[in-house]
């Protein structure tokens, strides 16, 4: 079992993104950053692919920022992201608009991440 966001889950999830095949549409590059608790990783989909990496991003779309147990009902699929949104129980930063616009990215990456999640001990 992978300890959810350990340096081993973000390996595993990164090996599962980049052969997914995800790249973002027309060149573009899109880079979302994830707080959760202590915890910061991100997501980069760009013309090479997609990849998912510790620390912070370079220029961030979006930044959301969440506690560890909102991060773990979300990822289980207890919650849903939009809900968390509007209750206030994750913020974001950065261009509403980019969310819209790469939502079906978004939407495959989290499918991509399906294995992922089976191997997942979500306890801290």
């Amino acid at each position: 079992m992978l300890e959810y966001l350990s340096d081993e889950w973000i390996q595993e999830a990164e090996a599962a993104l980049r052969a997914s095949g995800l790249r973002a549409p027309d060149g573009e590059r899109f880079a979302v950053e994830q707080q959760v608790g202590e915890v910061v990783f991100h997501m980069v989909f760009d013309e090479e692919g997609a990849r998912v990496s510790s620390g912070p991003a370079t220029e961030p779309a979006v930044v959301f920022c969440q506690s560890w147990d909102i991060a773990v009902a979300i990822a289980q699929g207890e919650l849903s992201a939009e809900e968390a949104v509007l209750n206030g129980e994750v913020t974001f930063e950065g261009d509403p608009m980019a969310l819209l616009t790469h939502r079906r990215l978004l939407a495959k990456a989290e499918d991509v991440f399906a294995n992922v999640r089976a191997s997942t001990d979500w306890d801290r």
